[in-house]
């Protein structure tokens, strides 16, 4: 499996097909008889780094057993927030599932792969690690507020889907002793995933998995896209900025006469401003946030860092990249936004800042506009500090 995209994924189908037959409708599981087909993001030597680590937050791991979660005090040092890697194991060896949440944030492949697909999508995405002792069940049936794709990367499990009780549920839809809430019935579809599998799961399908004979390793693609209901909200944001909407409601020593005039404007000014709404600008404002939340993409940060006082006119860069940014504009100033961070630059160099963010690989010489030789160096010196851009060659011919 090369060169890690959403369609690599998902193969042999294609992103059209997904998005149109599948995406928030339908289950889909994919059998390809390939053991190897996600060693480059995880294998059992990943697993094993990581629990080399004897200063494991608690935080980042969970410990449950037939839908029971152990706390973490029972398997942390005394009074600390540091995992005892001694009880995990013998926890495990007890039938326990561990899980390690947010694989994407401690384990490098993961990290890598998921800034990759995040760049792609561009929308917020979550790993979690769910490694299961052979004959043992981690969780009760259960449905989720998100979509999910299960990489099976070690062993095999049993699956298991019954029915989607609530459509596309989101958190505020609990989704905890479901067996309490529903009838499952018999289950719809039983499949038994071996390494290199796949199988999405929209949102609200209830579901729950055993392994047999086998551990299981398997990975919880979670996603975490803006839903039209959040799109709502960024609306409530905007009625803020105006001051009609920043009166206070009736209260109970309001007149009949009041509470009847306040309905009526309300419903006036509401509408005037669903009239009046710029979508893309409310789309816009969710990306902004999204490009907020965006970690920084960090290899060779610090092998770039400690070169930078040998950067000269024929130094070769290029942009990191899974970088995400959003360009914007006053009289005065040109805007750079990315990681959560503005540069600010004024608008006399628009054109050298043009040349580096329209070129994915260019030397130093070469960066536009009518900036000193020792401007372009400062210049990118910059845009490196920042983690915008990385140095290919230091002194290339």
């Amino acid at each position: 499996m090369n060169n890690y995209k959403f369609e690599n994924m998902i193969s042999p189908f294609t992103k059209e097909e997904f998005f149109h037959n599948y995406y928030e409708k339908n289950f889909l599981h994919i059998s390809r008889n390939k053991e190897t087909y996600y060693n480059a993001i995880l294998n059992t030597d990943d697993i094993d780094l990581f629990f080399q680590n004897k200063s494991l937050l608690s935080s980042g791991l969970r410990v449950c057993k037939e839908g029971d979660e152990v706390h973490a005090w029972k398997w942390s040092n005394n009074n600390s927030s540091i995992a005892n890697n001694d009880r995990l194991f013998v926890l495990f060896n007890q039938g326990h599932t561990l899980i390690i949440n947010g694989g994407d944030k401690s384990i490098l492949k993961l990290i890598n792969y998921c800034n990759d697909l995040e760049r792609e999508l561009q929308i917020r995405l979550q790993f979690n690690i769910y490694i299961t002792p052979h004959n043992a069940q981690g969780f009760a049936p259960h449905y989720d507020d998100h979509d999910v794709f299960i990489l099976q990367t070690t062993g095999t499990k049993k699956w298991r889907l019954y029915n989607t009780p609530i459509e596309l549920p989101s958190r505020k839809q609990p989704h905890k002793k479901i067996k309490d809430k529903y009838e499952l019935g018999e289950p719809s579809f039983e499949v038994e995933l071996k390494p290199g599998d796949l199988l999405y799961i929209p949102r609200g399908l209830i579901h729950d998995a055993v392994t047999t004979d086998s551990a299981s390793v398997h990975i919880t693609l979670g996603l975490h896209p803006n839903y039209w209901f959040e799109l709502v909200k960024e609306i409530a944001e905007l009625a803020e900025d105006k001051v009609e909407f920043r009166k206070a409601v009736p209260n109970s020593l309001t007149t009949e006469d009041y509470k009847n005039q306040f309905k009526q404007e309300f419903l006036q000014l509401t509408q005037a401003l669903i009239d009046d709404l710029d979508l893309d600008t409310l789309l816009e404002r969710k990306f902004d946030q999204y490009i907020g939340n965006k970690r920084s993409e960090d290899k060779n940060r610090f092998k770039d860092s400690i070169q930078l006082n040998k950067l000269n006119f024929n130094s070769v860069l290029s942009q990191r990249e899974n970088i995400i940014f959003k360009v914007d504009k006053d009289d005065e100033n040109i805007y750079i936004n990315f990681y959560g961070k503005k540069l600010e630059f004024p608008l006399f160099v628009n054109s050298s800042i043009n040349s580096i963010l329209q070129t994915k690989s260019f030397a130093i010489k070469d960066i536009g506009g009518l900036i000193t030789p020792e401007g372009k160096i400062d210049l990118a010196s910059k845009f490196i500090q920042e983690g915008f851009l990385r140095i290919d060659h230091i002194n290339a011919d």
